[in-house]
């Protein structure tokens, strides 16, 4: 009798513990956790030539290493070719997402499409694929760069003639930056207090070109040009050593990336603003869209951007005015750049 009573006294008590063992609420599969523990990324980037991209590079190598990401990560030196020849690599490379800055909005369609089409989900970086349908573009708010840009021209340089040194069109920011300004300058447009001198498009981000093509043009722009905008710091690097070369001066400058030189002009006077672009925020938002799509998970958007021609998932990252006021509050506050580097 005591023997049955044990015995049944110990079965009950093993069955509570089994499925009190068994029960962890709504456990993640071991597929699943072993999936989260090796991820792997492949990244394909546009370029390495700014010191903006390769600051994209390293902050995305470390973060990654942080969370247990495996990254690859291959440079298409601004061609388009090289670009789908390298996404055709990562995809070899049984990559679990692909993340790519694309070289050309509209040419590296084709490198989503073969992504998708091998199951692999795809996260547009920073630069728009038009018409590509990609899983979701996470990038810097490109409408507000150009904003900033025309708020800071309209407070400083006032009326008179305006230059607009444009990134190229092949990369789609540049437009989106120049609807933002326009935004902002449309109005004084229109009631002639401002005019536009001249405007281009400069293939490539190449320096040198924005620097050629103000100084063909010097002596009509020297007693016509009240300010400049300028699609990023390199261009305005270019535009800047064109002026200084030909004593032309008293005329407000704009760029963005808040490059090293970019921070070291407005500290001195050559460059009124650089818009800082946090990449820090840009990655982190990256990665773990990265995690989530790897697991099939839904990601946290709120809003979607259409790309052309379907409306796709859209993180936008903000961005911050520099100037001689706000430079210690925001790219040294942040330790984007050391103190004694921008004042050097």
């Amino acid at each position: 009798m005591k023997v049955s009573r044990f015995i049944a006294v110990f079965t009950a008590v093993l069955f509570l513990f089994l499925l009190g063992g068994c029960y962890r609420g709504e456990p993640v599969s071991q597929s699943e956790q072993t999936k989260v523990q090796h991820v792997r990324v492949g990244f394909s980037m546009a370029t390495l030539l700014e010191d903006r991209w390769l600051r994209d590079r390293d902050i995305f190598q470390s973060k990654a290493e942080q969370k247990g990401i495996d990254v690859i990560v291959r440079n298409a030196n601004r061609d388009s070719e090289i670009q789908y020849a390298q996404v055709q690599e990562l995809l070899g490379l049984d990559i679990d997402v692909l993340v790519i800055a694309p070289n050309d909005a509209e040419k590296e369609v084709r490198c989503v499409k073969l992504a998708k089409d091998q199951g692999v989900p795809v996260i547009v970086y920073d630069r728009l694929i038009r018409n590509s349908g990609a899983d979701v573009y996470i990038a810097f708010d490109n409408i507000m760069v150009g904003r900033l840009m025309g708020e800071y021209l309209i407070e400083h340089a006032g009326n008179g003639g305006y230059l607009l040194v444009n990134g190229p069109k092949s990369d789609n920011n540049c437009p989106m930056i120049r609807e933002g300004y326009m935004e902002v300058l449309e109005p004084y447009i229109t009631s002639g207090d401002i005019w536009i001198v001249d405007e281009t498009w400069i293939e490539g981000w190449v320096r040198e070109n924005a620097y050629s093509y103000v100084k063909e043009r010097i002596d009509s722009y020297r007693d016509n040009l009240t300010a400049v905008i300028c699609g990023n710091d390199s261009l305005a690097w270019g535009v800047t050593d064109a002026f200084g070369e030909n004593r032309i001066g008293g005329v407000e400058v704009v760029g963005m990336d808040a490059d090293i030189s970019a921070c070291q002009r407005i500290v001195a006077g050559r460059q009124g603003l650089t818009v800082y672009k946090p990449i820090q925020d840009l990655v982190s938002e990256t990665l773990a869209a990265c995690e989530k799509l790897a697991l099939g998970q839904p990601l946290d958007t709120v809003s979607t951007l259409y790309d052309g021609q379907t409306e796709i998932p859209y993180i936008a990252i903000e961005v911050y005015p520099v100037t001689q006021d706000t430079i210690k509050d925001t790219v040294i506050a942040d330790g984007f750049h050391l103190e004694e580097d921008i004042y050097n």
